[in-house]
């Protein structure tokens, strides 16, 4: 492939460009055609504009990235996307004559390939999803084919279901302009919690598409269909956009929902056809089946253009702390450098944060660094924070913001991961791992998103994940995106929409179909509990509630804590139950839009937090200590050291304090306590049990060694198993207690991960080892086997980190959990031992579900801690 007319000659990335020629750069893109040239990039940036000057491109800027703010070690490795053109449907998919007409007047005829296909699919009767690259045209996919039904009975309707609601907003202004520009008369409208009473009525009433998320669909309209029986009875398209963030907790209560919604839908008299919209994952059609309970056809062959895109992973460099010690500097350092001189050079930038803590930070550090110069406050004022716990009104400024290019750059947590219209962004910063190879292309995506140039920096944090891909830059580029992993037999997901179920309808026999097989059985521990009551063969609820009302779907907390500001006595924001707890304790400071705040009150009866505006340099992390408790064991194997088990365990944290650390450092400035009740799960753990004979040849090496090699294990078996079921690492928690590791579900009930580690063991730990053997530190550090300063929040956790040789410790461990020759650690002196040879009748529910159900019902009703 030849170089792109447009990158400046530097010998230095081109040499670390790591398929010159793959016929494979784009992510699974097709080859680029030899005469294809690239369209002009539009100039326009309010600093330039501002002083007359003409942006560079973004080529040009990395160039001068590359020689001013890093040095050749930091720059581990390029990868060239190189544009591509769209290849194109001749044929109408069978459109209305109306629709065809008006995308030829505004220029959107002919079709994309996959746009083409999938209208096709849907118009012949077929449930569809679309799984292509950010930007492809997704929407297209959805809305035509809505409105050709419309068009040809207007009395089809259609429900949309989007995961935010800046996203509802942002689609139904795309809807509304093509709507409006063909000069139909559809009265479409977003229903959602920030709808106003008189427009929630006329939608009710003669709305023909809504546009709304899987919480109001669950929470308000579905327990009140009968207000709903037109639009359900004549519903003739379901939207499900952005389906692969459908995946973990959020996912699985969806598919429940999604079956409540078939079930009112058949109630009413209709049958609607699904459509669904995804990111590249590498099971779209297996993950859809599981979310709608039937089978779909799967679109996946990309026919959208796409601009160069430069991707540079970026390793920051190993400094000396004043302690004498070696680290490695922050993502976080680099970002707040970097992001400011890409606004500064003209390139609209998004910087994706994994934290809420980590955007506000890096928002604060640049505003720090700007004091004192004219122009550095200038490229500072143009970027803002963007994350969950702001007000709605907060965020849609921003997105306005961004959208207009009133901003040259935002700090964001995943909530701009998904297909919001931004506009064209020039430059993508990514802080840190974000989670799976979906989230990085998602937000690798977001930049480049007209077609234009556009770079994109992956910056590395300490963690072992992020240098995993730093020491193996193919697997970040050539990797294929990761399944979605739901739980869809959940037992306290499942009885909690059955309670809910039951309120919108009785339950009988007939709604074993879409309810699971089991329901009946449910529905008879329900009854015991008396959450339901039986009458004529049918389940209803036993007393006045309204369930929705409890169950949240996106967290296990069933309760958030509103964030009061005192003086101004201004609500600022609120979290989930769990989030609060562990952020928002009395002493704590809290970071809201740069600004610091300290918590004065938490109130736990009116789920009420105050807090204070105040000065201070530093921020707090809280510490806790954690209990595992095995209830009940499900499944076990031997295998090589140890025994492996699947089991329902109890898990118990208890926060013991806070520490205080300093801005600009991971220094300790102080400590706190606080006085709050623990946190209970019962979950779902994958536990690894050492066997005798290994821990007897461990004792040659003292007490120590043992505990600290399972820590490293039990580390980096929880970030590799995060990679194999496509969820952020903190989704999964591990613990160390006597001889046995834990790796558990941080959700009631279990989600489906420790499963996964549990099928998977064996080859999750051989990814380990790998890790630990291909990390350059010799005797262990955060990029392998050590937890970093920021993850140090437990007593049991340090213990790894007095331990002196805990990569040695974590080694001779993996080898004999994978059946390895015996490895024979270095440990200064300590000698190595002597190597030892190596009618279909009604279902009944499991015991365990049993209780499940029976605990869900007693917790339910109330606070359920």
């Amino acid at each position: 492939m030849e170089d792109h007319p447009n990158v400046p000659s530097s010998p230095r990335l081109k040499a670390m460009n790591l398929n010159p020629d793959s016929q494979d750069p784009g992510f699974g893109s097709p080859p680029v055609p030899a005469d294809f040239s690239i369209p002009p990039r539009p100039q326009a940036n309010p600093i330039h504009e501002k002083k007359g000057h003409i942006a560079p491109t973004p080529l040009e800027v990395l160039t001068d990235v590359e020689s001013r703010l890093a040095s050749a070690e930091e720059l581990v490795a390029r990868h060239t996307i190189p544009a591509r053109p769209a290849i194109l449907a001749e044929e109408n998919p069978g459109l209305d004559d109306r629709i065809l007409e008006h995308l030829k007047s505004s220029g959107t005829w002919p079709l994309y390939r996959h746009q083409a296909r999938s209208i096709d699919r849907t118009l012949a009767g077929e449930d569809v999803v679309i799984a292509s690259s950010t930007a492809s045209g997704k929407t297209l996919c959805c809305t035509l084919p809505v409105i050709d039904a419309m068009l040809r009975d207007p009395g089809a309707h259609a429900l949309l279901l989007y995961p935010t609601k800046a996203l509802s907003q942002d689609q139904h202004r795309h809807l509304r302009g093509l709507i409006d520009g063909m000069g139909l008369d559809i009265e479409t409208g977003i229903y959602d919690g920030d709808t106003e009473p008189t427009m929630r009525r006329r939608l009710r009433r003669s709305g023909k598409i809504i546009l709304t998320n899987p919480d109001m669909l669950h929470a308000s309209v579905l327990p009140n269909h009968g207000g709903w029986g037109a639009f359900f009875g004549n519903l003739r398209y379901v939207v499900i956009d952005e389906v692969h963030t459908l995946r973990g907790i959020f996912g699985s209560h969806v598919s429940a929902v999604l079956r409540r919604l078939r079930r009112i839908c058949q109630h009413h008299g209709s049958d609607p056809l699904f459509i669904a919209a995804s990111a590249t994952i590498r099971n779209p059609g297996e993950h859809v089946e599981r979310l709608i309970g039937r089978e779909v056809t799967v679109v996946e062959d990309d026919g959208s253009p796409r601009g160069h895109k430069e991707v540079v992973l970026w390793n920051p460099p190993v400094v000396e702390r004043n302690d004498g010690t070696l680290t490695r500097r922050g993502p976080t350092s680099v970002a707040v450098r970097l992001l400011p001189e890409l606004v500064r050079r003209g390139l609209r930038t998004i910087c994706f944060a994994r934290t809420r803590n980590s955007v506000e930070l890096i928002l604060r550090y640049i505003r720090e660094r700007s004091k004192g110069s004219t122009d550095r406050e200038e490229v500072a004022g143009m970027i803002e924070p963007y994350r969950a716990g702001y007000l709605p009104t907060e965020r849609r400024r921003i997105e306005s913001s961004l959208f207009d290019g009133r901003l040259g750059g935002v700090v964001s947590t995943s909530a701009l991961e998904v297909g919001i219209d931004v506009g064209g962004l020039d430059g993508c910063i990514i802080v840190g791992w974000p989670g799976s190879v979906c989230s990085f292309m998602q937000q690798a995506g977001r930049a480049g998103r007209r077609h234009g140039e556009s770079l994109v920096f992956m910056i590395a944090g300490h963690d072992p994940i992020d240098q995993w891909f730093v020491r193996h830059p193919e697997s970040l580029f050539g990797s294929s995106p990761e399944n979605a992993v739901i739980e869809t037999d959940n037992p306290y997901i499942v009885a909690r929409h059955l309670i809910c179920a039951a309120y919108e309808l009785p339950i009988s026999k007939e709604d074993t179909e879409l309810l699971g097989e089991e329901v009946i059985a449910m529905c008879t521990v329900l009854q015991e509990e008396k959450r339901l009551r039986e009458a004529g063969g049918a389940w209803y609820l036993a007393r006045e509630e309204y369930p929705a009302s409890q169950v949240k779907l996106r967290t296990a907390s069933e309760e958030n804590f509103t964030i009061l500001e005192l003086g101004s006595e201004t609500i600022i924001g609120e979290l989930d139950y769990v989030a609060a707890m562990l952020s928002l304790y009395e002493g704590a400071i809290y970071i809201h839009r740069t600004e610091t705040f300290i918590v004065e009150e938490m109130d736990h009866v009116n789920c009420l937090v105050k807090i204070r505006k105040t000065k201070t340099g530093y921020y707090t992390q809280v510490l806790t200590q954690k209990r595992v408790t095995v209830t009940e064991e499900w499944s076990t194997r031997e295998v090589s050291g140890a025994r492996a088990r699947l089991a329902e365990v109890d898990v118990r944290t208890r926060m013991t304090g806070f520490k205080k650390v300093r801005f600009h450092s991971t220094e300790n400035v102080g400590y706190g306590e606080v006085n709050l009740p623990p946190l209970e799960l019962d979950t779902v753990s994958h536990e690894i049990a050492l066997d005798k004979e290994t821990v007897r040849r461990s004792e040659n090496f003292g007490t120590a060694f043992l505990r600290s090699g399972m820590h490293g294990v039990a580390r980096l078996f929880r970030d590799f198993l995060a990679i194999r079921a496509m969820c952020d690492p903190g989704d999964i928690d591990h613990y160390v207690d006597d001889n046995l590791i834990h790796i558990f579900d941080l959700y009631p009930g279990g989600i489906g991960y420790s499963e996964l580690g549990y099928e998977q063991h064996d080859e999750i730990l051989k990814d380990v080892l790998e890790a630990v053997e291909d990390c350059p530190c010799k005797a262990g550090c955060p990029s392998c086997v050590l937890p970093g300063a920021s993850r140090l929040e437990s007593s049991l956790e340090s213990e790894v980190m007095e331990y002196p040789y805990p990569k040695e410790a974590t080694r001779w461990l993996l080898h004999h959990l994978l059946g390895l020759q015996e490895y024979k650690p270095n440990l200064g002196g300590v000698p190595a031992p002597v190597e030892v040879p190596l009618d279909l009748p009604l279902p009944i529910l499991d015991e365990r579900v049993e209780r499940k159900i029976r605990k869900v019902a007693r917790a339910i009703g109330g606070k359920g801690r």
